[in-house]
């Protein structure tokens, strides 16, 4: 069964190997491969007996998922002088380890499949293949699977349906068989028959896991539209060409964002008024904030020692071909300003340092020299800004954007069992230049904001503005940035958790999040924050609550994010809230609260089962978890009584659209 097309990886491990068409090479794998990967290292072998974790359906369904993201992928020579090709990736606390085996159909047949404790770099596949590799022109045999399954087998062909078994029945009634034979014959039929069903179990698995990663992918499609823009990947609209007189006489200047990116620019004469500074978030510009002082300096008090022959983007200003200014806004816009005082001095230092005469109206900026696409152009705006923020969402939109690739990569749950280990797995995941100690920090916040929307409290502009309110406590503002930058990890398992695929998260993060800096800000407690809750929203009248649409979504995200502000409050806030968020809490919740079961109650027709909870449920959940049990508190029992109203009011509006 042909599976895809090798991955590039593989096809550059192989392009020395013999093959007539390098191009067309496919992975592949059959039933005798699926059979002794079970047999070996499934739920019943004896290697899982003795402490292995089991390989499963889904997980051979998914092996290409494995290899296509393998930490390491190493050729090497195999029992039987065969070639294969080995992949290895670490999961939380165990490696996969998928061997493939190059046969001569032109074909990557699966060989073997298996998991390991610890580090894959303690494998001891890995430490022989890692030193001998055939990268390295050197051949090394194992002999830890002696399965030859997958390749060429110049022994009987296998029985592959029953038509085949009814004629091998023929031909042992035919002809007699000893008792042995009698016995290899049976035994070969059965495990040619169980070889069919586990065929049959795979397609079945793999059928699920599409059928899985559709509904993933119509849920992400309904959070991302309620998302809204992300400022990473805003559509830059670039207009007609400004004049320019390029100076070929300079050499050309380079910045570099990272080992795959860098990027020649041009010297080139502009006229000032052609060129387009901005201090409005969106195209070109990454910054929240305009920094008056700076252009102010700039504009009369010019230094050319701060900014000639700095190199990177310290340097000359960067702008793309019709003068929008990619980098050195405020640059810019001080020079546009100048007195005749700095006006004298630019020109001056211009004549020392490049040998050029300037109009009274031209400027000396830099052009990439190859014009730039829209990631492209993204990517050089917010790596200009990396490290001398002006606000706290300047360094937001700045990681995003850094981010963006892997950010998009990343549409898998990311199983961890602390939130220390959750942190790093996503830190570990958004790695994308393979740093040895990947920033923790500021991958998590380019996950959080990532999956948040741009609302009326702006997204990710929010950020400015709680700081700017707790200016005099700057501690509380931490701690409630900080629970939820720890918990990026939580909310996007959230809402890639297929359990619970009506629960659209995008849509209120932002609002969450900034109710949350409200309750810590304005209240002294939680009980005072949810009494006031309460009071706004129990009873309301629902025609006057949800005369606007918007309205019932701002009512939610109130009481929501009253919910989630309870978490700041407690000894350990990230820990608290990374245990509300995780699935199984979640799920043994509704069932405690008896918001939702595994199954729906047949007495009781509104009943729900996990698959079907909303918005509303899961506002009600929070509410309630981490309280004693038999807690006796009125106040509580009112807003939960205004979600559920909401809640009923919310489904009737979806059944008049209908």
């Amino acid at each position: 069964m042909i599976i895809e097309k090798a991955s590039n990886k593989e096809l550059e491990l192989l392009k020395d190997a013999h093959f007539k068409h390098h191009e067309n090479i496919r992975a592949s794998l059959d039933h005798d491969a699926i059979s002794h990967i079970l047999k070996r290292h499934g739920v019943n072998s004896v290697n899982v007996k003795n402490g292995e974790i089991p390989i499963t359906y889904e997980d051979i369904a998914n092996y290409r998922d494995i290899v296509n993201n393998a930490d390491e992928i190493i050729r090497a020579i195999g029992k039987g002088n065969k070639e294969n090709i080995t992949a290895f990736k670490q999961v939380n606390g165990y490696a996969v380890v998928v061997e493939q085996v190059i046969n001569k159909k032109n074909e990557l047949a699966l060989k073997t499949m298996y998991k390991n404790n610890g580090s894959y770099k303690n494998n001891e596949v890995y430490k022989e293949f890692s030193s001998t590799s055939l990268d390295a022109d050197a051949k090394v045999c194992h002999r830890l699977s002696s399965y030859s399954g997958a390749t060429e087998n110049p022994t009987q062909k296998p029985l592959t349906d029953q038509e085949d078994l009814l004629k091998t029945s023929e031909n042992l009634n035919e002809t007699p068989l000893s008792p042995l034979e009698q016995a290899n014959a049976e035994k070969l039929a059965k495990l040619e028959s169980e070889a069919l069903e586990s065929e049959q179990e795979f397609l079945k698995a793999k059928e699920q896991e599409t059928k899985r990663k559709e509904a993933l992918k119509k849920k992400l499609e309904h959070e991302r539209g309620n998302a809204g823009n992300i400022e990473s990947q805003t559509k830059i609209e670039v207009g007609e060409d400004i004049p320019t007189k390029t100076q070929e006489q300079l050499p050309k200047s380079r910045v570099r964002l990272n080992e795959r990116e860098i990027h020649d620019l041009d010297y080139a004469i502009v006229k000032a008024k052609d060129l387009k500074p901005s201090f409005t978030t969106g195209g070109t510009q990454k910054r929240t904030d305009m920094n008056e002082e700076q252009i102010k300096s700039i504009a009369e008090n010019f230094d050319p020692k701060k900014i000639f022959g700095s190199g990177g983007f310290e340097d000359l200003p960067i702008i793309l071909h019709d003068g929008q200014v990619i980098a050195g806004n405020h640059r810019i816009q001080g020079m546009l300003n100048f007195t005749p005082k700095s006006r004298y001095i630019y020109e001056k230092a211009i004549k020392e340092y490049y040998h050029i005469d300037l109009k009274p109206d031209e400027l000396l900026v830099r052009v990439p020299h190859n014009r730039l696409n829209n990631t492209e152009i993204n990517n050089l705006a917010a790596s200009s800004n990396q490290g001398r923020f002006n606000s706290e969402s300047d360094h937001a939109i700045a990681v995003l954007s850094h981010y963006e690739a892997k950010l998009k990569e990343l549409d898998q749950k990311l199983d961890a069992d602390s939130i220390y280990s959750l942190k790093n797995i996503v830190a570990k995941n958004l790695n994308f230049d393979k740093a040895t100690h990947p920033n923790v920090g500021d991958s998590n916040l380019a996950l959080l904001m990532f999956n948040m929307p741009r609302t009326k409290t702006q997204g990710i502009e929010l950020l400015n503005r709680w700081q700017k309110e707790f200016s005099n406590d700057i501690k509380s503002y931490e701690k409630v940035k900080k629970m939820f930058v720890d918990n990026a990890g939580s909310f996007h398992n959230l809402i890639h958790d297929m359990n619970f695929p009506n629960v659209s998260l995008n849509a209120y993060l932002s609002d969450i999040m900034d109710r949350s800096f409200a309750n810590l800000k304005n209240y002294q407690s939680t009980s005072e924050s949810l009494k006031d809750l309460s009071e706004k929203f129990y009873k309301t009248s629902s025609l006057e609550m949800f005369e606007k649409s918007e309205q019932g979504s701002s009512d939610i995200s109130e009481i929501l994010g009253g919910a989630i502000a309870r978490f700041v409050r407690f000894d350990d806030p990230s820990k608290a809230l990374f245990e509300a968020l995780r699935s199984d809490n979640i799920k043994k919740g509704l069932k405690e609260f008896k918001i939702a079961d595994v199954t729906k109650d047949m007495f009781n027709p509104d009943s729900k089962e996990f698959k079907d909870i909303d918005i509303y449920d899961l506002t009600h959940y929070l509410l309630m978890v981490n309280r004693e049990p038999n807690e006796n508190n009125p106040t509580l029992k009112r807003l939960i009584e205004a979600v559920k109203d909401m809640q009923k009011e919310s489904e009737k509006g979806i059944k008049q659209k209908l």
